[in-house]
C-alpha cells in the first residue's frame, strides 16, 4: 500500500509540482488511515470490509484528490456510481474530472489521482491614460491655493482650441471570477482605479476614450487635473486711456495697469506686469499681480472674492476674500476672510493694518527703523470692524443724549416763563431724545450680538520669526501691544489673555 501511494504520489508531483505539498499531506493522511484499517482487518473477528474511498482538498480548495482502499476479508468492491456519490456528499461539485476518474478506476487500488480542479480567477486589465500635453504648473493663469507663489517663474501659456484631445483613455477591463471545487466563487482581483485627470472646462469625448477641451483658453494642471481657463486676453498695458473695463469671465493682462484705470471681472484676473494707481475687482475669483503692487495712498485698491497674490504690496488697500499671499507688505491696509501669508522672499510686514479672519503668518513683523503694525486675527474682519464702529457710535449717541438732557433741563427750569418758541424747541429736543434713546437700544442689542461672536474661542494667531516694535494685536475683544523685539513668536489667545509664545 505504502509503495503504491509513494509511486503515484511521485508521479503527480512530477506532473504538477505546485501540488507537491498537497499530495504529501494526503499521503500522510492515507498512511495513518491505512494502518488503522489494517489493524481493524486482522482483529479476531476478521469481518468483511468494503472498499473505501478517501478524498483530500488542497488548502485553497482548488484541487481535490482521491484514493481507493481495496476491500478486505472478502468485502464488496465499490462502483463508479458509488464513488461519485461519495464525492458529491463530500461537497466536491465543481470541475469534476469524469474521464480521469473512469480511467483511474481501472488501474487498481492505492493510487492517488485528481478528481476535480477549480477554475482560478482571471485578472482584469488596468486602464491607462496617455497625456498628449505637458503638465505645466507655473503659468500666469494658474492661480494657486497654497501658502506660497513663485513670482520669479515666468508665465508659460499653453493655448488650446475647443475640441482638441488632451488625453487618450483606455478604460479598464474587468476580470472573471473563479470557482473552487466546492462551488464557492473566488472573486477576481479588482482592477486598478483609473484616475481620469478631467478638470474645469474639459469634456469626455470619443465614446469615453479621450479628454477634450471644452472651450478655447489656456491649458494648465491643478490638483492633478487638466483644466482650461476660458478668458479674455489683453496684450500690453492698461492706463487711463482705457477708462473702465468690465469683463465677464477670466482676464489676463500682459503688461502694467496704471493711470487710474478701473478693471472689473467676474473671474480670475492676472496682471503679468505691475499695478499702480488703479481699482481692480474680481467678483468671483482671484487676483494675481505678477510683478508687484506699487500703489499710491488712497488711489490703489484690489478686491477679490478669492485670493490676492502679489510679491510686493505697497501703499494699497487690499480686500482678499479667501486670503492674501505676498513677500512684502508695507504701508497698506489689508483685510481678508482667511489667512495672510508673507512667508517667502523678505517675508516682511511693515507699517500696515491687517485684519485676517484666520491668522497672519510672516517671517518679520516690522523693521529696524521702527514704525507700527496693527494686526487683528481670529474673527471675520467685519465683526471687529462692526464692533469698533458701534462702540464709536454709542459714544457719540451718549454724548448727544447728555447735551440734549442739559438743554431740555435748562428749558424746563423756566416753568411758566418759557416762551412759545422755546416750548416748540423743547418739544423738538424731547422728540430727538426719544429717537436717540431708540438708537441707543438698537446699538446695545447689536453690540450684545457681536460680543457673543467675539467671545467664542478663536484659533487665530500671529506667527513670525522676528518681531520689531511696535505691534498692536487684537484677538476678539482682547488687545495687547508689543514694544520690544522678540523672536519665534506664536501670538494667540488663551483664557482671556494674549500670549506671545
Amino acid at each position: 500500500m505504502f509503495s503504491g501511494l509513494e509511486e503515484t504520489g511521485g508521479e503527480l508531483k512530477a506532473q504538477n509540482p505546485e501540488d507537491g505539498k498537497t499530495v504529501d499531506a494526503f499521503i500522510r493522511t492515507l498512511k495513518e488511515a491505512g494502518r488503522a484499517r489494517y489493524q481493524e482487518a486482522i482483529n479476531g473477528e476478521m469481518r468483511p470490509m468494503k472498499a473505501e474511498t478517501h478524498f483530500f482538498l488542497s488548502e485553497d480548495r482548488m484541487n481535490a484528490y482521491a484514493c481507493l482502499f481495496r476491500p478486505e476479508n472478502g468485502g464488496e468492491d465499490i462502483t463508479l456510481e458509488e464513488f461519485l456519490g461519495d464525492m458529491h456528499y463530500e461537497g466536491i461539485h465543481y470541475g469534476v474530472l469524469r474521464e480521469d476518474i473512469q480511467r483511474e478506476f481501472g488501474l487498481g487500488y492505492f493510487r492517488i489521482f485528481p478528481v476535480a480542479r477549480g477554475k482560478p480567477p482571471a485578472a482584469g486589465e488596468d486602464g491607462k491614460v496617455t497625456e498628449l500635453f505637458q503638465r505645466r504648473r507655473n503659468m500666469s493663469l494658474e492661480l494657486q491655493n497654497g501658502s506660497q507663489v513663485d513670482f520669479t517663474q515666468d508665465a508659460q501659456l499653453q493655448p488650446i482650441r475647443k475640441g482638441t484631445v488632451i488625453c487618450l483613455i483606455r478604460p479598464p477591463k474587468e476580470g472573471t471570477d473563479g470557482m473552487d471545487v466546492t462551488g464557492q466563487k473566488i472573486p477576481c482581483p479588482p482592477v486598478g482605479e483609473l484616475h481620469i485627470p478631467q478638470g474645469k472646462n474639459t469634456e469626455i469625448g470619443k465614446g469615453g476614450q479621450a479628454i477634450t477641451a471644452g472651450v478655447d483658453g489656456i491649458l494648465y494642471i491643478q490638483n492633478d487635473l487638466f483644466c482650461i481657463h476660458e478668458q479674455k486676453i489683453i496684450d500690453g498695458d492698461l492706463d487711463q486711456f482705457q477708462g473702465t473695463l468690465l469683463i465677464s469671465g477670466n482676464l489676463y493682462i500682459g503688461g502694467n495697469v496704471d493711470g487710474g484705470v478701473e478693471v472689473e471681472a467676474s473671474g480670475e484676473i492676472v496682471i503679468n506686469g505691475k499695478l499702480g494707481r488703479a481699482r481692480v475687482i474680481s467678483t468671483n475669483g482671484t487676483i494675481r499681480v505678477q510683478k508687484g503692487v506699487y500703489g499710491t495712498e488712497g488711489k490703489t485698491f484690489l478686491t477679490a472674492a478669492g485670493q490676492v497674490q502679489s510679491p510686493v504690496i505697497e501703499w494699497a488697500e487690499i480686500d482678499g476674500g479667501a486670503g492674501v499671499i505676498a513677500e512684502t507688505i508695507s504701508n497698506s491696509a489689508v483685510r481678508c476672510g482667511g489667512t495672510v501669508y508673507v512667508m517667502s522672499g523678505r517675508g516682511m510686514i511693515v507699517d500696515s493694518v491687517i485684519r485676517a479672519g484666520d491668522s497672519i503668518l510672516c517671517r518679520r513683523a516690522g523693521n529696524l527703523a521702527g514704525g507700527q503694525n496693527s494686526f487683528s486675527v481670529g474673527y471675520p474682519p467685519h465683526i471687529p470692524e462692526a464692533w469698533e464702529r458701534i462702540k464709536a457710535e454709542q459714544a457719540e449717541v451718549q454724548s448727544t443724549l447728555e447735551k440734549l438732557w442739559e438743554s431740555i433741563t435748562a428749558l424746563r427750569r423756566k416753568g411758566s416763563w418759557i416762551s412759545d418758541s422755546e416750548k416748540q424747541l423743547l418739544d423738538r429736543l424731547v422728540e430727538q431724545r426719544s429717537l436717540y434713546f431708540k438708537r441707543q437700544e438698537d446699538l446695545t442689542a447689536e453690540l450684545k450680538s457681536l460680543n457673543r461672536a467675539m467671545e467664542k474661542k478663536s484659533k487665530g494667531r500671529v506667527r513670525c520669526e522676528k518681531l520689531y516694535p511696535l505691534l498692536n494685536v487684537r484677538i476678539g475683544k482682547l488687545r495687547k501691544e508689543f514694544d520690544s523685539a522678540e523672536e519665534d513668536c506664536n501670538i494667540h489667545a488663551e483664557e482671556s489673555r494674549i500670549y506671545l509664545k
